[in-house]
């Protein structure tokens, strides 16, 4: 499933599409007015964590990727086509992702301040939603959207690594220093992620996602499915510190 740099990447590809007219729109889904996006100027387009908006005078349509989604600029992919927008220079066309239409202002729908991306993103909102669950699990905090927009797999491997924390780890055991910098962590990595799709070296640049050895410790990661989402989660017993209540 994409993540919040992912979609700003996917802004940045778009972009050009700005201020252009749309003069076809086609595809399976059923919740879109079509006729309705005809002739429709593109005023902006959004992201909000996991989700782009094509924003337009008096309405917004919502792209999720979800796990399998796909896109394609000025092409095609041989898959249903869920969506294509053909504007007055080029087009773009989705595939098996959630679009939604949306009529209401985006700004009454969503929080901008969970998203880690946004300018707003408030840390001290995010370490008290954080901590009103003290028995989860460290591993699905990060991935709660209501928390971190935008923080999915790679980046909570990864910054649980570099904060040496065990995934399954205790909320309420960690320190709230520890759990902010863990935090500024998943913000600061969202941006590097972004400058690693830029420069085609996402693969490269993990330090304990789908990593088989500990660069640290040069021992071997172990993987295994954890919390109630069961995602996979890579990382070292001898340098990542398990928080649990002292027995």
């Amino acid at each position: 499933m994409p993540e919040a740099p992912q979609m700003v990447f996917l802004k940045e590809q778009t972009e050009q599409f700005v201020g252009q007219l749309v003069l076809q729109a086609e595809g399976s889904v059923k919740v879109l007015p079509f006729d309705r996006l005809f002739n429709q100027e593109l005023e902006s387009i959004k992201t909000f964590g996991k989700e782009l908006f094509f924003c337009f005078p008096d309405f917004a349509i919502r792209i999720h990727l979800m796990f399998f989604g796909k896109y394609a600029i000025n092409g095609t992919v041989n898959r249903e086509l869920q969506l294509r927008l053909t504007f007055e220079e080029g087009e773009i066309n989705f595939y098996a992702s959630d679009i939604k239409f949306i009529q209401e202002p985006l700004d009454s729908l969503y929080d901008w301040s969970t998203d880690v991306m946004h300018a707003s993103f408030d840390i001290d909102a995010a370490i008290e939603k954080l901590y009103r669950k003290p028995q989860r699990l460290i591993c699905d905090a990060l991935l709660d959207q209501t928390i971190l927009a935008g923080v999915g797999n790679g980046i909570k491997n990864d910054a649980l690594f570099r904060r040496r924390i065990h995934p399954e780890s205790l909320v309420g055991e960690i320190p709230v220093l520890e759990s902010k910098q863990l935090i500024s962590v998943c913000v600061q990595l969202s941006y590097e992620y972004l400058e690693w799709i830029r420069e085609d070296t996402v693969l490269q640049n993990w330090q304990a996602y789908r990593k088989k050895i500990c660069p640290r410790d040069h021992t071997p990661f172990l993987k295994g499915n954890i919390g109630k989402p069961a995602r996979s989660c890579y990382y070292c017993e001898k340098c990542q510190r398990l928080y649990l209540p002292e027995v």
